[in-house]
C-alpha cells in the first residue's frame, strides 16, 4: 500500500462536489421570487389600472396644453392692445402737436390781441371760415354754414350751440358792417365760443 500524500488528499477531495448541488431547488427559489412580478404583470386588472392612470395623466396633460394655448392667446391679445394703445397715444401726441402749431388759429389769436376793431372783425370771420372748412373735412354736407350746423347737430357733434351763437355774431358783422359795434370783451367771448367747437373737432 502506497502512503497518502498531501497532494493526493486534495485531489481526492475536490472543493466543489456537484453531488450536493440541488439545481431544482435553486430554480424553484428564482421562480418563486419572480412569481409575484409575473402575476402582477399578467393580471388583467393591473393593465386596467395602468390604462386608467394613463388616461387620467393624458387628460391632465391635455388640460395643461389647452390652458397654455389659451394663456398664450390672451397674452397675444393683451400685447396687441398694449401696442395699439401706445400707437394711438403716440398719434394723439402728434395730433396735439399739430393742433398747437395750427397757423390759422395762431393768426386768429394774434388778431384778437390787436388794438384795432377791424382786426377783431377779421378774427371772427376767419374763425367762422375755419369752422366751415372743418365741418366739410369731416364729410358734413350743406350749402351754407347754417345747413352745416344743422347737419353737425344731427350727427351728434357737441358744442353746436356755441357754434350757433358765434355764427350769429359773424352774420351781424357781415351784414351790418361797422354799424354793429364790437368791444374786445365781446370779441374774446365769441372767439372762446369758436375755441370750444374747435377743441371738440380737434382742430386746435
Amino acid at each position: 500500500m502506497q502512503p497518502v500524500t498531501g497532494v493526493q488528499t486534495i485531489v481526492d477531495k475536490p472543493l466543489f462536489d456537484p453531488t450536493y448541488l440541488n439545481i431544482e431547488y435553486i430554480f424553484n427559489k428564482i421562480a418563486n421570487s419572480i412569481q409575484p412580478t409575473i402575476s402582477f404583470l399578467t393580471n388583467p386588472s393591473t393593465w386596467g389600472t395602468i390604462g386608467t392612470i394613463s388616461a387620467i395623466v393624458s387628460i391632465i396633460f391635455l388640460f395643461i396644453i389647452i390652458f397654455s394655448l389659451v394663456r398664450m392667446y390672451e397674452i397675444q391679445v393683451f400685447d396687441k392692445k398694449e401696442i395699439e394703445h401706445e400707437i394711438n397715444h403716440a398719434l394723439a401726441k402728434i395730433k396735439e402737436k399739430d393742433r398747437e402749431l395750427n397757423p390759422r388759429w395762431k393768426y386768429i389769436l394774434t388778431l384778437l390781441e390787436s388794438p384795432n376793431e377791424s382786426d377783431w372783425r377779421v378774427a371772427i370771420i376767419e374763425s367762422d371760415t375755419l369752422l366751415e372748412e372743418a365741418f366739410r373735412e369731416r364729410g358734413l354736407i350743406g350749402n351754407t354754414m347754417s345747413e352745416l350746423l344743422e347737419e353737425a347737430k344731427m350727427n351728434g357733434y357737441s358744442s353746436i350751440q356755441s357754434a350757433w351763437d358765434a355764427h350769429l355774431v359773424r352774420n351781424k358783422i357781415a351784414h351790418e358792417g361797422l354799424n354793429y359795434p364790437l368791444t374786445q370783451v365781446e370779441v374774446r367771448r365769441v372767439i372762446k365760443l369758436y375755441q370750444n367747437v374747435f377743441e371738440d373737432l380737434q382742430v386746435i
